[in-house]
């Protein structure tokens, strides 16, 4: 499917809305050169009550042009808000195997940047590009009833600014519309991790060797984006020549037949409509370029399939013969014939060296990847034959650094889960001994975090982490790393809380041998299969 029918049949039933928005504009175009010409009329010819036909043409007109301008932007509008609430589904669908490898400014530029650049197509091309069209049509019939010498002058004009100069302008402009999108990507992507690192660039005295860096990208952004803005000023010039020489060239015919001066003074009026289309692929370019972005992001596929299959109360996880290597280190297996089952109730600890593949076990049972090969099973069923939702809804997940969300403390605990009521979460923070400290603050469960500006120490953070865990009921509770950054206080206060108030499964990746007396069994992995040992022998 080419990029401009899949551009309409995005828009669907708001075509209509975007023919609409074509009808009011030829009217609009109608209309004003109906006044135009009735006023130059009058001027030889008086007209009764002509002012009150003019008046009657120029409001006419101006309400057809603003049709034309609402309905095209209404509909561009409504459009990308159907394209954002597809990207936002697709992202639900891709993550996180297939956003591991992808930066977070790629995919907010695609959210931010390029949708709103689509809105050039539906706002600014498809109705001045047909406009513009039909309107150099009736020109040439009108002007060649006139004289055929009038409307082959206005024929090869406006084929020479609607067509010649836009294919030719497209074709110089196509490369630096490229490297300029390039460019711009390469600069976000310097600035998101500048944002994101500025602790880190601080600490290790490196910021203005990043300022220095930032200055080169925007510096090569902005000499493509002005050898891009010479060459549309130069696409201006030969438009306007063009329009001086075949203005030119209507006064000769005009002079030499004999004809009306009204057919000199309206020439260059018509061209209001195909100068637009004349700058069009200086703009154009990028919103094409970025319309096939968001079309390849929505085109991609999952790396993990599911079915439709409902998961009953969970009483046993397993892995069968599991191989597994990360899809980009296809060739470095992570996991090797591995075999785990974990039966409900159960508290099983996890440990082994860095980068030996424990958190690629609970990955691979929360359903983020699947397996290369072998079998990962929930109650015996296959987890490619259960729905997505129904296997994590079961489990609750506690990362080794805490994710704390732009939004209030009672946000970032219920994700915004309006059944959990303040008295469950202020009975969870008593519990991780956070109620206290939640409550000195000026608005309590309203306060606002965020990543930069966090309330609570790190510490606190991580007990936050599991008290939003602990809110939501679940099956399976996965704990990774969640005390390798803690003190020995808080690392006894989370393992006493586990403890004491959640009856269902636990899966503890930990590389400390003190969180393992929370475990009833502990398996170590060694080169990509798990092996039995001692609590007292790690």
């Amino acid at each position: 499917m080419s990029l401009f029918k899949r551009l309409l049949v995005t828009a669907g039933r708001l075509n209509w809305v975007l023919a609409a928005s074509i009808l009011a504009g030829l009217a609009a175009t109608g209309f004003q050169l109906g006044l135009l010409w009735g006023g130059f009329t009058v001027l030889f010819h008086p007209i009764p009550f002509w002012w009150v036909w003019l008046l009657v043409l120029a409001l006419v007109g101006g309400l057809c042009r603003f049709g034309e301008q609402y309905l095209g932007h209404l509909a561009a509008f409504k459009i990308l808000a159907h394209l954002r609430n597809l990207t936002y589904q697709q992202l639900l669908r891709l993550a996180p195997a297939k956003l591991d490898d992808q930066r977070s400014s790629d995919v907010l530029k695609l959210l931010a940047q390029d949708i709103g650049l689509i809105e050039i197509f539906y706002a600014h091309t498809l109705a001045p590009v047909v406009i513009g069209s039909l309107t150099a049509v009736s020109f040439v019939i009108i002007f060649g009833l006139a004289s055929p010498w009038l409307g082959l002058i206005a024929l090869i004009a406006y084929a020479g600014i609607g067509l010649g100069v836009p294919l030719a302008t497209h074709r110089r402009l196509k490369p630096l519309t490229t490297e300029l999108n390039a460019r711009d990507l390469q600069e976000q992507r310097q600035l998101a991790e500048a944002l994101t690192g500025q602790r880190e660039l601080q600490q290790y005295q490196a910021t203005s060797t990043r300022l220095a860096q930032l200055d080169q990208a925007t510096h090569a952004y902005w000499q493509v984006n002005r050898q891009k803005a010479l060459r549309q000023t130069q696409t201006a010039v030969i438009m306007q020549l063009i329009v001086v020489l075949s203005l030119m060239a209507v006064i000769g015919v005009v002079v030499t037949q004999h004809l009306s001066l009204v057919w000199a003074v309206l020439f260059p009026f018509t061209f209001s409509r195909l100068l637009a289309l004349g700058n069009l692929p200086g703009s154009l370019s990028g919103g094409l370029l970025a319309a096939q972005n968001v079309f390849d992001f929505l085109d991609e596929t999952p790396r993990v399939t599911a079915g439709s299959a409902q998961l009953g109360p969970l009483q046993r996880t397993q892995l069968q013969q599991v191989d597994f290597a990360y899809p980009q280190r296809p060739t470095e297996p992570i996991l090797r014939h591995t075999d785990l089952t974990v039966t409900a109730g159960e508290r099983l600890g996890l440990v082994g060296p860095s980068g030996a593949g424990k958190s690629t076990i609970v990955k691979l049972i929360m359903r983020w990847y699947a397996a290369d090969r072998g079998t990962v099973t929930f109650n015996g069923q296959a987890g490619e034959t259960l729905s997505l939702a129904a296997v994590r809804q079961a489990i609750n997940y506690v990362p080794q650094t805490a994710q704390i969300f732009t939004g209030t403390l009672r946000e970032n605990l219920t994700l915004r889960d309006e059944q959990l009521t303040d008295e469950r979460l202020w009975q969870v923070l008593d519990w991780l001994d956070l109620a206290a400290t939640v409550r000195r603050l000026p608005d309590q469960l309203n306060t606002r975090v965020s990543p930069n500006r966090p309330v609570l120490s790190a510490g606190e953070g991580q007990r936050l982490e599991l008290a939003r865990a602990l809110v939501q009921p679940s099956a399976l509770l996965i704990l990774d790393e969640p005390t390798s950054n803690l003190d020995v206080l808080n690392e006894a206060l989370i393992l006493k809380t586990v403890r004491q108030h959640y009856a269902g499964t636990v899966i503890l990746v930990t590389h400390r041998p003190s969180s393992l007396a929370l475990c009833d069994r502990v398996l170590a992995l060694r080169d990509g299969r798990l092996v039995p040992v001692d609590r007292g022998a790690v």
